[in-house]
């Protein structure tokens, strides 16, 4: 067989060939590492959706199912799903999805992801929740909590951190365990009413 390339055009070739090999490895292992990375980030944050029933006390409702509404995009996917084998104050655990916060009737946890909803539930530095009033507020929405949500996700150096408007939750007349305070970074902002 004849080649048309030189030995070193060949050689080159290979090496070329090899680079490129290496280079979509790497592209494919670093994807694969950020979708990890954010598969962590949101089972954590359903944990803490869960773990919240636990250190956190709602006002009286005669609902028949606890409530777990996300409003917007649904960042869980499946990962919330399980929890609706469990029960919470002696109450099963439903999830509901909705497009908007005027849809989200009776729930006792609300999670909001669509940064595009923004713009219905927020004058200049206020979070607008009234119709919301019985409803744990939750957000990975920059600065959700200091706008007048209840509760906050931010990322601190790829870790989960809580940030916990206290005067938002009292005024809806939430109590909260001081074991969650502890973890937690507490922020003012936005009146709630």
């Amino acid at each position: 067989m004849v080649s048309v390339f030189s030995t070193d055009d060949a050689f080159l070739l290979r090496r070329a060939v090899a680079l490129i090999k290496w280079v979509l490895l790497c592209c494919c292992v670093g994807q694969q590492s950020q979708a990890d990375e954010l598969n962590l980030e949101y089972k954590i944050k359903a944990a803490y959706l869960y773990n919240f029933t636990k250190f956190i006390t709602w006002p009286e409702k005669t609902s028949p199912t606890f409530n777990i509404c996300i409003i917007g995009n649904d960042p869980f996917g499946g990962l919330l799903g399980p929890l609706e084998s469990k029960t919470v104050q002696d109450k099963p655990i439903r999830l509901f999805k909705f497009d908007t916060p005027k849809q989200a009737k009776d729930c006792d946890i609300v999670y909001f992801d669509n940064p595009d909803q923004r713009a219905d539930l927020a004058l200049p530095g206020v979070l607008l929740v009234g119709s919301l009033k019985k409803s744990l507020t939750v957000s990975s929405e920059p600065f959700f909590a200091e706008s007048g949500g209840m509760i906050g996700f931010a990322l601190d150096d790829g870790k989960v951190k809580l940030h916990i408007n206290l005067k938002a939750l009292k005024q809806s007349g939430f109590s909260v365990s001081a074991k969650l305070i502890e973890v937690a970074t507490l922020v003012e902002g936005g009146e709630h009413e």
